[in-house]
């Protein structure tokens, strides 16, 4: 009962329009003042929640992916992907996809994905005859590839926060993200084929290997990150530095496209970015303190432990809570509120925290999908002009192609999740 008023009250607080960190931070105080605990803690968690070297990669993450959002190269990556899938029927919506699964190697999050994908593919896509819910739902089902091929930031959030290999839950990534990229390219597929939409060129070679050499410098960048990061020459929080440095050269020195002026607007931006971000992962460490003082989590360990739920059915109730939550929460304050309940029947189980971490990363990405508070719908609303409860329909079948995948994480970890990192050495 006490866990349920806690999480009215948070709910309330945001329903009420309070920033989601000042919501988390106020939770966490009326629990450890009711404690009586001395609320000088509160300033110490604050400052531990973010005093962690991997969570430094979360800001480099963030301005090597906006650099490569305002650069211009994700045009590079456009072409090149035209070139691969342009030949199949919906070639354009084929094209959103491949370039989100080239663009997830280097920006991290789902958001600059979006607006880098989107801003240049919603237009042409309408033009060539494409409804701009078809379009907005394939760009912005696309956009959640960013959070699950690494580099990851949601994944160097959890990692950081639940104390497991970075490098590790990147690898895990790699084959569930292939698996929703041709999933959604699967499914786009399908659609176009019963709406009749347009083939956008026939296959060439020739044409490949000529987009290839332009995109090539674009597309070393996911190289060096993954090749540095799972070849254990580099961690997470050196390749994300790395990954800055290699995005400037490229796009200020090879293709000439990125301006002092935007560069300094790159750099702000990503810094506001990567404020609310560390405000929110700061004031959720507070809170997570909170639920593990009072013992929180033992009010569901208990029914865990006596209703004696498998893996299976524990992870499948553990998801429906995520997805439920993340339609009316962030994606890293679902993670703070919900992860630190469940994680202690995590080891209860005897489930690999790595096939946790996956789960809660996958179910991140389908929230960010749903309303009223999904972003990459809300983003993609506004690019495609198109309203949101219209591209939530159009959206649906793809939400489902997660959903497929999903399950196959839950039912198959050792061959979807973990056969990566057990190849490389990290498990």
């Amino acid at each position: 009962m006490e866990l349920i008023w806690i999480l009215l009250v948070l709910l309330g607080l945001i329903g009420i329009g309070l920033p989601i960190a000042f919501a988390l931070v106020a939770v966490a105080i009326g629990i450890l003042a009711v404690g009586d605990v001395d609320l000088i803690v509160v300033a110490q968690r604050m400052y531990q929640g973010v005093q962690s070297f991997p969570l430094l990669a979360v800001p480099l993450f963030i301005l090597a992916g906006q650099i490569m959002s305002r650069s211009g190269i994700s045009g590079h990556l456009v072409e090149f992907a035209t070139a691969l899938v342009g030949q199949l029927r919906g070639g354009l919506a084929a094209v959103n996809v491949v370039t989100s699964m080239f663009f997830a190697g280097m920006s991290g999050t789902s958001m600059s994905d979006t607006a880098a994908v989107g801003g240049i593919l919603i237009d042409p896509m309408v033009k060539r005859g494409y409804s701009r819910a078809f379009t907005g739902a394939v760009t912005a089902a696309s956009s959640t590839i960013g959070i699950i091929i690494p580099p990851s930031v949601p994944m160097v959030i959890l990692g950081a926060f639940l104390g497991i290999s970075t490098g590790a839950l990147f690898a895990s990534g790699l084959v569930a993200g292939l698996l929703l990229g041709f999933g959604l390219i699967f499914m786009s597929w399908v659609i176009s084929v019963r709406k009749g939409y347009p083939v956008e060129a026939r296959f060439s070679l020739r044409v490949v290997l000529r987009a290839l050499v332009r995109a090539t410098p674009a597309l070393a960048m996911p190289v060096i990150i993954l090749g540095g990061i799972l070849g254990g020459i580099c961690t997470p929080t050196e390749a994300s530095s790395i990954a800055v440095v290699y995005g400037i050269l490229v796009a200020v020195v090879y293709y000439r496209s990125l301006t002092l002026r935007m560069l300094y607007d790159t750099f702000a931006e990503a810094a506001v970015l990567s404020g609310a971000v560390m405000l929110v992962t700061s004031t959720a460490s507070v809170l997570g303190f909170a639920f593990t003082y009072e013992q929180v989590a033992d009010s569901l360990l208990g029914p865990i432990a006596h209703m004696q739920m498998t893996p299976v059915v524990f992870l499948t109730v553990l998801s429906l809570v995520l997805i439920v939550a993340g339609t009316f929460l962030d994606g890293i304050a679902m993670m703070f509120i919900v992860v630190p309940l469940f994680f202690p029947a995590v080891k209860l189980l005897g489930i690999d925290p790595i096939h946790f971490g996956m789960v809660v990363v996958i179910c991140w990405g389908i929230g960010q999908q749903t309303p009223p508070v999904g972003a990459a719908l809300f983003i993609t609303s506004v690019l495609a002009r198109v309203d949101v409860l219209a591209l939530t329909r159009a959206n649906l079948p793809f939400i489902a192609v997660m959903v497929v995948v999903l399950a196959l994480v839950i039912l198959f970890p050792e061959t979807v999740v973990l056969s990566v990192p057990h190849a490389l050495g990290m498990k």
